[in-house]
Formats: C-alpha cells, structure tokens, sequence
C-alpha cells in the first residue's frame, strides 16, 4: 500500500480528535488526582454513579485493592464506594464526564482488546487480575492513563476508610479525629 493510502486509512475525523484529546486530558487529570479528604459524608446531595456503574467501578475496585492481610477489609465491606461517588460529585463534570464511559468499556473490553467474548464482571478473580494488568501495560497512552485514573480514585476511596488504617500501619490524623493524641 503506498504511502497516500496509508494515510487516507488514518485520518480522523476532527470532532472525534477532540473527543479523545478531551477524554485523555480527563483521564489524565484523574490519575494525577492525589491524597485529598474524600471520607463519604452526607453534605453531598446528589450521587455522581448510577447503581449499574457503582458495581461496575467496584468489581474493578476491589481487584486493585485485593490483599493478602488479613487485617485488610475488602472493598466491599467498607464505604469506599460511597467516598469516591462523593467525591466524583464535588469534582469538575468536564473532569469526570467520561468516567461512566470508562466503566462501560472495561466491562466490555476482553471483547472489544482480547477478542474473548466475555464481560469484565464475568471474569474470574485471575481474569480480571489478568485483563486490568493489560489496561496498566497497554501500548496505548490513554488505556494506561484510564487504568491510572480508575487505580487512583479506587485507592483514595479505600485508604479514607478508617478501618482500613491499620493495614498499612497509619494511625489516624495527628490533629483531631482518631489516632490523635490530643
């Protein structure tokens, strides 16, 4: 194939560039997203996920925060996904716009990336270990920025919760709150 026809079987179309360079710069924004308050609380009206995109984002969740220690809950047994949800809601919507989006593509993506015709939530613990280690390496930018983003927000949810704190050894904040010698 010559050269001209190459690049005719590349172009793009320009709302569709913009679409992804907005998603990358989200997703981006989101896996640069570091050590902020996100304790679940009530102040928060609104619920940023839908319940079929709360289990979603959970079965990714927990294989990200998967322990060993027995002193770690899982994820499911904390209020983790509440603090994330709160969390999303209080974000810019232009930053965490495409984060439904995301949680609809891994769930289908061993069909759309491995060609395997299974979901996500299908998959076995292995599996899904197996198939989120392919988003983390991905030759692709945006998969390894998407993984980053969903790993961030997964970790920030879990590590607020309190009962998680002993597992990593943290005793709480130095100034109020539990663990505090004041």
């Amino acid at each position: 194939m010559s050269a001209a026809g190459r690049a005719g079987s590349l172009r793009t179309t320009r709302r569709g560039f913009l679409h992804l360079a907005g998603a990358s710069v989200a997703f981006a924004g989101l896996a640069n997203l570091r050590a902020l308050p996100v304790a679940a609380d009530a102040a928060t009206d609104g619920r940023f996920f839908s319940a079929a995109d709360g289990q979603r984002f959970s079965r990714i969740a927990e294989r990200m925060v998967a322990s060993d220690d027995l002193r770690a809950p899982a994820w499911g047994e904390t209020r983790a996904l509440d603090a994330v949800d709160a969390l999303c809601a209080r974000l810019d919507p232009e930053l965490t716009a495409p984060l439904p989006t995301l949680l609809r593509l891994v769930e289908w993506s061993p069909f759309l990336f491995e060609l395997r015709l299974a979901r996500f939530s299908s998959l076995d613990a292995a599996g899904r270990d197996a198939h989120l280690r392919g988003w983390m390496q991905s030759r692709f930018r945006w998969r390894r920025q998407a993984f980053l983003a969903l790993r961030n927000l997964a970790l920030l949810g879990y590590y607020s919760q309190e009962q998680t704190w002993a597992a990593i050894g943290y005793r709480g904040p130095l100034l109020g709150g539990a663990g505090s010698a004041a």
